[in-house]
Order: structure tokens, then sequence, then C-alpha cells
């Protein structure tokens, strides 16, 4: 009799609770868990959507020709990855292509809130300029003016991939740079290019190519801005600065330095906050067939 009264009764839980009522308390204890979290998660992700709302959004203006050469999925894309940096709201705005400075201020009014970060190209100072006027809370960098892009330091990142070209083929590289910039800037770049040859052991240096020549087909490979429209049809490997997107390019370049500031917005805003003067590189992007090349090279 002593035995049986010791054993736990048939059906039922430790301290005489049914196993089905006893269940039934956990599962209660446990969602009141899960929705207090669920609550603090929900609460966490509004203030959070909130505060990014409530900061001055950040505007790049563009139109319709450079997104199309650019991308515009690129250029959507880099708004989301500032937008994500910055923590608060970033979109381009695709201003008229008209040359009226009121028609495109008007438009601006239209679509920029009062208190905005707006990054723009010069053509589009003077309209941007009349919009600060009137909202004095805004904030306007002009792209061209206030930042620069450190071709210097990207010439000798090309030279990392003209330079195992150079050895491969045993053949000079090219430099073909635009007639419009500075003689003292193309020497800089020339003499900076040819050293990071050397670095590559490649120690005879490259050859500057005249715009108003014919352009040499015994090179290893070519560096080069899209200026030159006789290189579209080019059988030597092309090294190219460029914001234009892959599908305009022809398939003798083998990387593309992206010398736009789409891929910079975060930087540019950030330095302006922090009141930095910034310099930014292009961004590398090889293609496909850049190994195909450099494989083949002996052949």
């Amino acid at each position: 009799m002593d035995d049986f009264m010791l054993r736990r009764p048939l059906g039922q839980g430790w301290y005489g609770l049914p196993e089905n009522l006893k269940n039934l308390v956990l599962y209660e204890v446990m969602s009141k868990k899960y929705v207090l979290f669920a609550f603090g998660v929900a609460l966490f992700l509004s203030l959070g959507t909130f505060l990014f709302f409530s900061r001055s959004a950040v505007f790049i203006l563009t139109d319709e020709t450079e997104l199309l050469l650019y991308g515009n999925y690129r250029a959507l894309l880099q708004t989301v990855k500032a937008a994500a940096r910055l923590l608060r709201p970033v979109y381009m705005v695709s201003v008229p292509q008209v040359s009226d400075e009121a028609l495109q201020r008007d438009y601006l009014e239209q679509k920029l809130p009062e208190r905005s970060i707006i990054i723009t190209p010069s053509r589009f100072e003077q309209a941007s300029q009349g919009f600060k006027n009137r909202h004095p809370s805004s904030v306007v960098l002009i792209l061209e003016r206030q930042y620069i892009i450190d071709y210097k330091s990207d010439v000798k990142r090309a030279a990392e991939i003209a330079g195992p070209l150079a050895k491969k083929t045993d053949q000079t590289p090219g430099l073909l740079l635009p007639s419009s910039m500075d003689d003292t800037l193309r020497e800089t770049l020339k003499q900076t290019f040819d050293e990071g040859l050397a670095e590559k052991g490649w120690s005879h240096g490259s050859i500057l190519i005249d715009e108003a020549r014919e352009v040499p087909s015994n090179l290893s490979s070519i560096l080069t801005f899209p200026t030159n429209q006789r290189l579209q049809n080019a059988s030597v490997p092309i090294i190219l600065f460029s914001s234009i997107n892959d599908d305009f390019l022809p398939r003798s370049v083998i990387a593309v330095f992206d010398d736009s500031f789409w891929p910079h917005i975060a930087e540019m805003v950030v330095s302006y906050e922090k009141n930095v003067k910034m310099n930014f590189n292009s961004v590398l992007r090889t293609r496909n067939y850049r190994d195909n090349y450099i494989k083949n090279a002996d052949n």
C-alpha cells in the first residue's frame, strides 16, 4: 500500500500536474517570451526606420544620358549601398536635359525637400545653387570642384595589369592620354605608369601615343580614356578609365577603372560632415576575358 502511494499517479506529471496541463503552461510561458521578443524587434525596427527617414536625404543629380551610359541598375545599386552606410535615404534625380536653368531649378523645387544634401555635377551647379538660395538649410556638393579622382595612384594600379602582359609578350605597353590633359599631368602619369611597370618586372617603360597619329599594333596593351573612337575595333588589350557600362565596351577592354563618383557617395557625405577633404580612387573591375589574354599572351 505504501509503495503504491509513493508511485507517480498514472497520467500525471511531477507535482501532481497532468502532463497535458504542464505542457500547456510551458507553451503559454514560451509564447509570451516570443511575443515580447517580436515586440522588441518591431519596436527596434520602427525606431530605426523613423530615425533613418528623419535625417536629411541625399540626392544625386544626374540625367538620362549618364544613366544610359553608366547603367540605371548600377546607379541604383550604388545609392542603396550608400544609404546602408550613411543610415539615411539616398536617391538619384534625373534632371531634364534642357539649357534653361530656371526650368531645372523649378524641377528641383518639385522633387527635393527644403532640407536636402545635393551632390551634383558642375552642369547642374547653377540650378542647385539657385535651390540652395531659396532653401539655406540645404547643402550643395559639386563633384568636379570639391572632390578629386587620384589618377596618379590609379595609373600605378593599372601597371599591375599591364606589366605581366608586357613581360609575357615582350612588347611595350602604350599610354594614350587625352590631348586636353595638362602636359605636366601627362608626364607625371607616364612616369608613374613606368615606375609601376618596373615594379612588375618590365623595365623598358611605355610608349606615349599621340592622339593624332595611328595607334601602333605591336603593343602588349593600351592604357587609355574613352576619348579615342579608333580603339573601338582595336585588337590590342585595352585598360580603360571610364564609367561606361560593360555593354557598350568592346571585347578588347580587359579591365575598367570606374573613375565616376557613384561608388563614393557615402565618402563624400562623410567628408562634408567631418569637414575633411578626400581624394578617391577609381574602382577596378576586370572582365571575364582578362585572364585569357594573360594566359594566351605567349601564343
